[in-house]
């Protein structure tokens, strides 16, 4: 079982002077599309919304094997939109050879960038989720 949860505040820039509401709404209506035409929206949720003139987007997924597109999804608008920032967190059951099978990793948005981290919050998932 794969489970992804995560947010992202969508800005074209990370500073105030490369803020261009044109480019952000080409954007938003780039982020729709893919969303639409390229993502399984059966097993996930993608929430796209203005909140106060921010835009956020929350992402959930719970698949029973590899969703790999999701990162690839979360590290995309990362490149569209270099001023966004957010976090995924997942937790995959199945990735053993890693030793993550009993917690979750962070995925990391800022400034153009994604890195993936260790949880210190949830894992490892037993005990500290489950018992």
């Amino acid at each position: 079982m794969i489970d992804i949860n995560g947010w992202v505040c969508i800005r074209e820039s990370f500073n105030e002077e490369g803020e261009d509401e044109q480019k952000l709404e080409s954007i938003i209506e780039t982020i729709k599309s893919k969303i639409a035409s390229e993502l399984d929206i059966v097993n996930e949720y993608y929430d796209l919304r203005k909140v106060n003139y921010s835009v956020y987007l929350t992402i959930t997924v719970a698949h029973n094997h590899k969703a790999d597109h999701v990162i690839d999804f979360f590290k995309w608008i990362s490149s569209i939109a270099i001023g966004s920032y957010g976090l995924l967190y997942v937790h995959d059951d199945e990735d053993i050879k890693r030793g993550n099978d009993n917690r979750f990793k962070v995925w990391r948005m800022r400034k153009g960038k994604v890195d993936e981290l260790d949880d210190p919050f949830l894992s490892p998932i037993h005990p500290e989720v489950e018992e």
